[in-house]
C-alpha cells in the first residue's frame, strides 16, 4: 500500500517531465522567436549601414570621375590651344611660302601685298580667328580687324603691358624661328576688358616678317563648360542617380529636369527648413564632403524624399559638382525583410510547437511507463530503503564522534601553539632566578621583574583556555576597550621575547575607545609579532625593529590608501599595521601564509596554526580583512625592506 506522498511522487515521475517539456518548448520558441527579432534588428542596422557606406561610394565616385574629367581638360587646354594656334599659323606660312616661291622676281612689296590680300578674309574659330603681320622692326604690316593699325610701329606706341609683350616677342623671334606668347588683348567689339589671350607668332626670313594669330583661352574654356555640362547632363545611374551642378551664385548648371537649367534655385528649401542650394555651394566651397536634406523630388515617385548628397567644388570656375540618393529605397528593401523573417519566425514557431508537441506525447507514455514499473518495485525496494537508512543511521553516529575528536584533536593542537612561548617564557623567567640566585646576584628588583613576567604568562595561559572556548562561542559579546590598551596588553604578553631577542618597537598609537573582541584581537596581533620577532631574531646586521601602527580612518581615506581591501557600507574604521625591517616575505610563499599548517620553520618551532588563526579572528569573528605584502622602511638614516601586515576592522562605536 502506498503512502500519500509515494504516490504523489509517482504522479510527479509521470507528469512532471510533460509539463518541463512544454515549458522547455514554449520558453525555447520564445526566446528563438525574440532573438529573430534582435537579430533582425542588427542585421537591419547593418544591411542600412553598408547600404548608406555603398552609395556614399558610388555618388562619391561619379562625382570625383566628373571633377577628374574637368581638371583633366583643364590641364589639357593651354596645350590644345597652342597646338591648334601652331596649325593655323602653319597654314598660313605656307601660303606664304608658295606665294613668295611663285614670285622670284617680284619686288618684296608687291609679294606682300599679295600675301595680304590672300591672308586678310581668313576668318576661323566661330569668326574669332584671323592672321596678323608685322615686320621684325615693330612694323605692323596686316590686321584685319583695325586695319588702321597698319603701317604703324609698335615701338611707337604707348609702353603698356600688352605691347611690351608684343616687343619682347618680337625680339624674341629675331633669334628664334617661332615662339609662343601671352597676353592681355580685346575682344572684337569688346573694348573695355581685356582677355587673357595666347598667340603663336613664327617668322618668314626672306621677307622679314612675322605672322601670327591667337586665341582667347575664356573662349576655348567656355566651350569646354559647355561640353562638360552636356556630358553631366547624360549621366544617369540605377533608378534615381544623376549628377547636378550649380554656380557660386545659385544658377542651376546641369540637373536631370531640364527646365531647371539656367534658373536660380538659391532660395530651394526643404521641407525641414534646409536652403539645400545654399547648403551645397556652402560645402563645395569648403571643398568637399557629405550633406543631407529632403530632396525635393525623387525621380522615380515624382515626391519628396530624404537624400544623401555628395559635394565636391571646383573652385576656379566656381562650380559645385554634387550627386546623391534617397533613402525612400533602402527603406522599403527593409520592409520587405521584415516581412520575410515575421514569416521564417512563424513557421519556425509552429515547427518547434509540433516538436514539443510530438515529444511530449512520447514523454508521456514513457513516464506513464516508468511510473508503473517503479509503482511495482516500490514496496520491494522500501523494506531494503528503510535497512539502508538504519545502517547509514550507525555511519552517521560514528563520523559525528570521529568528527568530535578531531575538533578536539585541532583545539589542543591550537592551544599547544599558543602556550609554547609562554612556557618558554616562564621557564626562561625561573631559570633565570635560580642562575642568579646561584651566582649570588639575584636582587630583589630583578627578582620582581621574572616573577611578574611568570605571573602574566601564567595569566595568559589561562585567558588561552578562555580564548579557545569563546573562538567555538557563538555568543561572545564585545567589550569596551582603548586602543592603548591594545596594544599594552599585546606587547606585555611577549615582552620577556622582545627583550631577550634585544628588539626595539617603534609605536605609533592614536588613542580612541571602542567596542571589540579584545582577547581575539590581542591573540590575532601576539601570533603576527611571534613571527615579526622569529624573523628578526636571525639577523644579526641591523637594529632589529618593530613598527605598530594603530589608527582611526574614514571611508573616504580608506578608498586612497588601502586599494587591496574590501570595503563595506561602513564609515568608521581601524587601522593597525604591523611592519618589521627583517627583509620580507618570499614572494613564492607571500599568498601561503594564512593557509592552515603552512610553516617555513621546523616542526618543534612552529606548526603553521598562528597566522591561519590569525586570518580567521580577523576575517570570521572581527569582520575585517588582513593584507600582507612587503615594502621599503626608512629608519635612522637607512632604508630597510620588511614584511608589513594590515588589519582594517570596521568599528560602529568610537568614544574619543
Amino acid at each position: 500500500m502506498l503512502i500519500k506522498s509515494e504516490k504523489n511522487l509517482l504522479d510527479f515521475i509521470k507528469y512532471s517531465p510533460v509539463v518541463i517539456i512544454i515549458l522547455i518548448a514554449l520558453l525555447v520558441n520564445a526566446l528563438i522567436y525574440f532573438q529573430n527579432l534582435k537579430n533582425f534588428e542588427k542585421d537591419m542596422e547593418i544591411y542600412k549601414k553598408n547600404y548608406i557606406e555603398t552609395n556614399k561610394e558610388i555618388i562619391k565616385l561619379h562625382v570625383e570621375k566628373v571633377f577628374s574629367l574637368i581638371e583633366e581638360q583643364k590641364e589639357n587646354l593651354e596645350e590644345q590651344v597652342k597646338k591648334d594656334l601652331k596649325d593655323r599659323v602653319n597654314e598660313a606660312y605656307a601660303i606664304i611660302e608658295n606665294i613668295y616661291n611663285k614670285n622670284p622676281n617680284t619686288k618684296k612689296e608687291t609679294v606682300l601685298t599679295q600675301i595680304k590680300e590672300a591672308l586678310r578674309p581668313i576668318r576661323f574659330n566661330e569668326g574669332r580667328g584671323y592672321f596678323y603681320i608685322n615686320n621684325l622692326d615693330g612694323n605692323i604690316v596686316l590686321h584685319p580687324i583695325n586695319p588702321n593699325f597698319e603701317n604703324t610701329n609698335i615701338y611707337n606706341r604707348n609702353q603698356n603691358e600688352t605691347i611690351k609683350s608684343i616687343i619682347s616677342s618680337l625680339e624674341t623671334l629675331k633669334n628664334k624661328k617661332e615662339t609662343f606668347n601671352n597676353l592681355f588683348w580685346y575682344k572684337p567689339n569688346e573694348t573695355k576688358i581685356k582677355y587673357e589671350k595666347i598667340t603663336f607668332n613664327k617668322v618668314f626670313r626672306p621677307l622679314n616678317i612675322v605672322v601670327g594669330t591667337g586665341e582667347y583661352l575664356n573662349n576655348i574654356r567656355n566651350n569646354i563648360k559647355k561640353e562638360i555640362l552636356q556630358y553631366i547632363q547624360n549621366i544617369t545611374y540605377g533608378d534615381n542617380g544623376y549628377v547636378l551642378v550649380f554656380d557660386y551664385d545659385g544658377y542651376q548648371l546641369a540637373h536631370i529636369k531640364k527646365e531647371y537649367i539656367g534658373k536660380n534655385r538659391i532660395n530651394l528649401t526643404d521641407a525641414n527648413g534646409t536652403k539645400i542650394t545654399q547648403s551645397i555651394i556652402d560645402k563645395a566651397k569648403e571643398g568637399k564632403g557629405f550633406i543631407s536634406y529632403i530632396g525635393t523630388i525623387m525621380p522615380s515617385t515624382g515626391k519628396p524624399s530624404e537624400k544623401i548628397t555628395y559635394v565636391r567644388g571646383l573652385q576656379n570656375w566656381e562650380w559645385a559638382i554634387a550627386s546623391g540618393f534617397y533613402t525612400k529605397d533602402m527603406m522599403n528593401y527593409l520592409e520587405k525583410k521584415e516581412k520575410e523573417l515575421k514569416q521564417i519566425n512563424n513557421k519556425s514557431f509552429r515547427k518547434i510547437l509540433l516538436i514539443s508537441i510530438i515529444l511530449s506525447i512520447v514523454l508521456i507514455l514513457l513516464a506513464s511507463y516508468v511510473s508503473n514499473r517503479l509503482r511495482i518495485f516500490f514496496n520491494t525496494y522500501k523494506k531494503r530503503i528503510k535497512e539502508e537508512i538504519q545502517a547509514n543511521r550507525k555511519k552517521d553516529e560514528m563520523l559525528y564522534q570521529q568528527s568530535k575528536m578531531a575538533s578536539m584533536g585541532e583545539m589542543i593542537g591550537n592551544i599547544a601553539h599558543q602556550w609554547r612561548q609562554p612556557l618558554n617564557l616562564i621557564s626562561t623567567a625561573a631559570s633565570g632566578i635560580k642562575l642568579e640566585e646561584d651566582l649570588n646576584i639575584l636582587t630583589k628588583e630583578s627578582q620582581k621583574n621574572s616573577l611578574d613576567s611568570i605571573l602574566r604568562a601564567t595569566q595568559y595561559l589561562s585567558k588561552t583556555i578562555d580564548d579557545f572556548r569563546e573562538f567555538f562561542n557563538p555568543n561572545k559579546k564585545q567589550s569596551l576597550v582603548s586602543t592603548k590598551s591594545i596594544y599594552e596588553r599585546t606587547t606585555d604578553l611577549i615582552n620577556v621575547r622582545i627583550q631577550n631577542h634585544n628588539i626595539h618597537i617603534e609605536s605609533n598609537v592614536e588613542e580612541f575607545v571602542i567596542y571589540t573582541y579584545e582577547n581575539e584581537l590581542n591573540q590575532a596581533l601576539i601570533n603576527i609579532l611571534n613571527n615579526s620577532i622569529d624573523a628578526l631574531s636571525a639577523l644579526n646586521d641591523r637594529k632589529r625593529t618593530i613598527f605598530f601602527t594603530i589608527k582611526h580612518f574614514d571611508k573616504s581615506k580608506i578608498k586612497k590608501r588601502l586599494n587591496p581591501f574590501k570595503i563595506d557600507n561602513t564609515k568608521e574604521y581601524l587601522l593597525i599595521e604591523i611592519k618589521d625591517n627583517a627583509n620580507g616575505i618570499k614572494e613564492e610563499i607571500k599568498d601561503k601564509i594564512f593557509d592552515a599548517y603552512f610553516t617555513t620553520k621546523h616542526q618543534a618551532q612552529g606548526t603553521g596554526i598562528g597566522l591561519y588563526m590569525t586570518y580567521q579572528i580577523i576575517t570570521n569573528h572581527l569582520n575585517g580583512d588582513i593584507h600582507v605584502d612587503n615594502t621599503n622602511i626608512p629608519f635612522e638614516n637607512e632604508s630597510f625592506k620588511g614584511a608589513k601586515f594590515t588589519i582594517l576592522l570596521p568599528i560602529k562605536d568610537i568614544v574619543n
